[in-house]
């Protein structure tokens, strides 16, 4: 690890960790926060985290032109997701899941969100920040409108919940994933965690259907596999594309 940040409240621990790259943070530094007020979500969507309830942190990762190409950076988010699922696995003895390409799922509820920012200078990547966040004790979910059922660890683990033993394991997991970033054992555990396999599913962008078809897996490039009707085989990268269960009623 690099340095730890450490705040009772920000506004977002990934705008933070942004500012910290350019004052010179070393590899793997770590932002922390007990409370967000103004955490970011995909396209652009903000996320507040309640004080003592939510794990908020951000990593922050230089690019290393042997394991982080233009090929890998697509694989970030499930990097992140990957070590949440493990984490929650092993330490809690849950059964998450991963909604592709960057939420992790309990009882098919979300938990935990990862967001990954690509800072460039020009056309060189400068550095790389991994914001994840965890819903961990009651309370911790927004009382307003989600677009996908949310709730916590705690009320559906049933157990009292320690936030930094989490912490540890989830990042011991980073850990041990980032130097197999985009090896076929990284795909293969990313894809064992992978939710809805086999069934309808919808991608969605920009609150249009983009396809539609059976969820296959993922590819080795790190792509979404979806088996049209037709039987044609589609692979999507991750962008802006929100993935949503066929409404079979």
């Amino acid at each position: 690890m690099g340095e730890i940040y450490l705040y009772q409240e920000v506004g977002s621990t990934n705008q933070v960790a942004e500012e910290l790259i350019y004052h010179g943070a070393p590899h793997f530094s770590l932002v922390l926060a007990d409370s967000q007020t103004a955490g970011k979500g995909r396209e652009g969507r903000s996320w507040t985290t309640y004080p003592g309830k939510a794990l908020a942190f951000s990593l922050i990762l230089y690019p290393d032109p042997g394991l982080i190409g233009s090929a890998q950076l697509e694989m970030l988010s499930g990097l992140g997701a990957l070590a949440v699922a493990e984490a929650l696995r092993d330490h809690l003895g849950l059964n998450p899941e991963i909604k592709w390409p960057n939420d992790v799922l309990v009882d098919r509820k979300k938990v935990s969100g990862v967001l990954v920012d690509l800072n460039w200078s020009g056309s060189d990547l400068k550095g790389v920040v991994i914001g994840i966040g965890i819903n961990v004790l009651r309370g911790s979910v927004p009382d307003f409108d989600l677009n996908f059922p949310a709730s916590s660890l705690e009320e559906l683990g049933g157990e009292e919940i320690s936030r930094l033993d989490l912490l540890v394991n989830l990042l011991d997991s980073f850990l041990k994933w980032y130097p197999r970033l985009g090896s076929q054992t990284f795909i293969t555990a990313w894809d064992a965690y992978l939710a809805f396999k086999g069934e309808p599913v919808r991608l969605v962008s920009s609150g249009r259907t983009v396809d539609q078809g059976r969820l296959m897996g993922i590819s080795p490039e790190g792509s979404l596999i979806i088996l049209s009707g037709t039987g044609a085989e589609r692979q999507y990268r991750s962008g802006e594309i929100q993935l949503r269960l066929v409404d079979r009623s």
